[in-house]
């Protein structure tokens, strides 16, 4: 199997090149601007996104560019017949998803946004123990420190600020747990700096289930969640973005006990688990729900906005 990845992206080489090593028979293809260097899977490489389209024998392109440029090479690549995987956000504007949605569906492709926190076995053992028809709270921070000045989620036109970068993680959370509510926005306030929003706060309430969460640029870093169900309190740090390198865990406080206990987990990468998952929908052809979950997700992010 063959995969295009157009971006010789951070996050393509911190994360999404070391989940995609681990499988075997697969080649991976780079389309970059810069230099590629050479690694072990990567068995070609392009210095034209356009060429590498026109070229490739892929089936598979995963789009890792700055937020402005994943409309028009995603629309580019679901044209050339290709499914598409596109870093979060997957637009920046409903009505670019909206399309995409259209022409995957009429073409019969993956279409998939990448956020991939959801597949943290710390998230899925949490999440296993939930009843979400008692009282359930959630808390949840994701502040990260002053980036390069010249760093493109700095800048308007390459779809930069805060609300851009996070909101997928926000309406992620709420599309999971207000599935099938109905919920009333109780705070969404945004703040804003050089013109940009470096900063949101949501809080949401439905009869059962509330949801206060904070996203920002430029502050001390926070990556967390925790969660109050059923007399027990859930802690998860490194949420949003697990590391691959450190081995996590899960703080559970029993309120009826008093106690608390610590559940160790090894070293995962998310990204390989969401590619497992990729690849098995792609070989029965079962992704059709992707549509319908992406434009859920899209319609919370316009309200958030």
């Amino acid at each position: 199997m063959k995969i295009l990845i157009l971006g010789n992206s951070s996050i393509f080489k911190r994360k999404v090149y070391l989940g995609l090593k681990n499988f075997r028979n697969l080649e991976i293809e780079v389309a970059s601007r810069g230099k590629v260097i050479k690694k072990k899977l990567i068995s070609k490489s392009y210095n034209s996104y356009s060429d590498a389209l026109n070229k490739t024998e892929a089936k598979l392109v995963y789009i890792s560019l700055i937020n402005s440029e994943h409309y028009k090479w995603a629309l580019k690549a679901l044209n050339k017949h290709k499914h598409v995987i596109v870093d979060k956000p997957i637009t920046t504007s409903f009505n670019e998803t909206k399309n995409l949605i259209k022409i995957a569906k009429k073409k019969k492709l993956l279409l998939s946004e990448a956020i991939v926190f959801q597949y943290d076995l710390r998230f899925k053992k949490v999440t296993e123990n939930l009843d979400l028809n008692k009282s359930t709270k959630i808390f949840c921070k994701f502040h990260i420190p002053k980036l390069q000045k010249n760093n493109f989620r700095y800048f308007r036109k390459y779809g930069g600020g805060c609300l851009n970068d996070m909101s997928p993680y926000a309406s992620y959370l709420i599309n999971f747990f207000f599935k099938n509510k109905k919920y009333t926005f109780i705070k969404n306030n945004k703040y804003y700096f050089n013109k940009l929003i470096n900063k949101f706060d949501i809080s949401l309430r439905s009869k059962k289930v509330s949801l206060d969460a904070s996203f920002s640029f430029d502050n001390d870093y926070k990556n967390q969640i925790e969660i109050h169900n059923n007399s027990k309190i859930f802690y998860i740090d490194y949420f949003f973005s697990p590391p691959i390198n450190k081995k996590l865990k899960i703080k559970v406080y029993d309120k009826l006990k008093s106690n608390q206990k610590i559940i160790n987990f090894n070293r995962q990468n998310v990204f390989y688990s969401y590619f497992v998952d990729i690849f098995k929908l792609i070989k029965k052809n079962k992704f059709n729900f992707f549509y319908k979950e992406i434009n859920d997700r899209e319609k919370i992010k316009k309200k958030i906005s």
